[in-house]
C-alpha cells in the first residue's frame, strides 16, 4: 500500500468519524423539535414573512403542510408588492426569497401577477454588486448578501453564478476585518463557493480562485472558535452549516462538531434562540444540513403525470363505527400526508384529521375528531393494502393505484 493510499484512507476515516459524531442524540431531539415547532408558531396571516423560516423547515423536512403553504403564498404576494411598487428589495434579501421559494418547490421564476422572475431579479441586483466590486473594490451592500446571491444563483442552475463567484473569490477579504467582515459573512461565502465548486465548466483559473478562498475563509472560522462556539453564539449555526458543507476543504481534526453541537443544544432551553431568525439559521446544522442541500431536495416533477391513490378510514372499536372511502388524484411523487390533504379538502365531512411533529416526524393524532390515546392503548395505522406502511405518512409515496387504509387500532 503506497503512502498516498494510506493518506486517502485515513481522511476517509476521519470524514466519516466526524459525520457520524455530528448528530444529534435521540434523547436531545426533543430539544431541536421544540426550536422547530416554537420557529413554525412565529408564522401567521398578520406576520411579516420570513424566507428563512422557510428555507429551514423545508431544509429540516418538516411537515407542516398550512404553515408552509402560508409562508409560499405570503413571499409571492410580498415579491410582487416590492417588485410592482419597486420598494426596496436588496440583492440579499431577493436571494433567500429564491432559496425559500426554491426549497419548498415553488418555481422562482414563475409570477405571471407582476410578468416577472425573481432569477432574473436577482441577476440583474447581483451585477449591479459585481460592478460595485470592481469600481469601487467592495459591494453595494455588503459580502453577506453577495455571498448569498451567489449561493442562490447556483442553486438555481445559473452560469451567472460562476462569473459572480469569480470575481467575489478574488476581492472579498479572508481576514476578519472589524464590523464589515465576521464568522457569518464567511460562512455563507463558503456555502455559495462550494456550491459553485460543484458546478459543471467552471474554468480552472476560477476553480482554483475559489478553492483558495474557500480554505481561507475556512481557516480564518475554524480559528474563531471558542468553547465550541465559532464566531458568537448567533453566528455559530451558519458557521456549522458551512462546516458541514465544506468538510473536505479541511482537516477533520480542525473542528469538533460534537463539541459545537451540544454547545448550542445547551443553550437552546434558555430561549437563546427565540428569535425566529436565530432559530432558522440554527435549525439546519442540528439537522445535518446546510443551505447547500436545497439542491438534495427532492421535488415532483412539474409535468408527472398523475396517480389515482384509494383512500380508506376504518373505526370499528370505539364510539360509532364508521368507514369512509374515497379515490384521490395527485402527482407522482406526492407523499401520502398531501393525499390525506386532498382528501380533507375535496370532502372535509369524512377526512378531516389533525398532526402533531415529534423528534421522529409527523404523525397522525386524529381523523374525524377520533383521537388516540395512551390510556386506551388506540392509535391511527396506516396500510398499504395488507402492509403496514415502512415510513411515517410525511414520508411514504405511494404508487398509482395503492390503496391506503387508516384502520383505528389498539395494541
Amino acid at each position: 500500500m503506497t503512502i498516498r493510499m494510506k493518506q486517502v484512507i485515513i481522511l476517509c476515516a476521519g470524514l466519516i468519524s466526524l459525520i457520524q459524531s455530528c448528530q444529534v442524540s435521540d434523547t436531545q431531539k426533543s430539544y431541536v423539535t421544540s426550536l422547530a415547532i416554537s420557529m413554525a408558531r412565529s408564522v401567521g396571516p398578520c406576520v411579516t414573512p420570513d424566507p428563512s423560516v422557510l428555507l429551514a423547515l423545508n431544509l429540516g423536512n418538516v411537515t407542516d403542510i398550512s404553515t408552509q403553504d402560508l409562508l409560499v403564498r405570503q413571499l409571492k404576494e410580498d415579491a410582487v408588492q416590492k417588485i410592482n411598487h419597486n420598494q426596496p428589495f436588496s440583492s440579499g434579501k431577493v436571494a433567500l426569497y429564491v432559496l425559500a421559494l426554491q426549497s419548498s418547490c415553488s418555481d422562482p421564476t414563475e409570477f405571471p401577477s407582476c410578468n416577472a422572475s425573481l432569477v432574473h431579479l436577482l441577476k440583474n441586483k447581483t451585477q449591479e454588486e459585481l460592478d460595485s466590486i470592481g469600481s469601487q473594490g467592495s459591494p453595494l451592500t455588503s459580502w453577506y448578501q453577495v455571498g448569498l446571491d451567489v449561493l442562490a444563483l447556483c442553486l438555481t442552475s445559473q452560469p451567472a453564478a460562476i462569473t459572480a463567484a469569480d470575481i467575489s473569490a478574488k476581492t472579498i477579504p479572508t481576514t476578519p476585518s472589524g464590523h464589515t467582515f465576521s464568522v457569518d459573512t464567511a460562512a455563507v461565502a463558503v456555502m455559495a463557493f462550494t456550491c459553485v465548486l460543484e458546478m459543471d465548466d467552471v474554468p480552472v483559473d476560477t476553480y482554483v480562485a475559489v478553492q483558495n478562498t474557500v480554505e481561507a475563509l475556512l481557516n480564518m472560522m475554524l480559528d474563531a472558535q471558542n468553547d465550541g462556539l465559532i464566531g458568537n453564539t448567533y453566528s455559530t449555526g451558519l458557521a456549522g452549516q458551512a462546516l458541514l458543507a465544506a468538510k473536505s476543504y479541511y482537516s477533520p481534526g480542525r473542528w469538533d462538531c460534537s463539541r459545537t453541537l451540544q454547545k448550542v443544544i445547551d443553550l437552546i432551553p434558555n430561549r437563546t434562540f427565540s428569535l425566529p431568525i436565530a432559530a432558522a439559521q440554527l435549525l439546519p446544522f442540528l439537522w445535518g444540513k446546510s443551505y447547500v442541500s436545497v439542491k438534495e431536495i427532492s421535488c415532483p416533477n412539474k409535468d408527472a403525470q398523475l396517480i389515482s391513490v384509494d383512500f380508506t378510514i376504518i373505526n370499528d372499536i370505539i364510539g360509532k363505527p364508521f368507514k369512509y372511502s374515497t379515490v384521490v388524484a395527485v402527482k407522482d411523487g406526492f407523499t401520502f400526508l398531501e393525499v390525506m390533504q386532498k382528501a380533507a379538502e375535496e370532502n372535509p365531512k369524512h377526512f378531516s384529521f389533525k398532526t402533531e411533529t415529534s423528534s421522529w416526524g409527523v404523525f397522525v393524532t386524529s381523523i374525524n375528531n377520533l383521537e388516540g390515546r395512551t390510556n386506551d392503548k388506540t392509535y391511527w395505522q396506516f396500510f398499504d393494502t395488507v402492509t403496514p406502511i415502512p415510513v411515517g405518512v410525511g414520508s411514504y409515496k405511494p404508487s398509482n393505484g395503492a390503496h391506503i387504509l387508516a384502520i383505528f387500532s389498539k395494541y
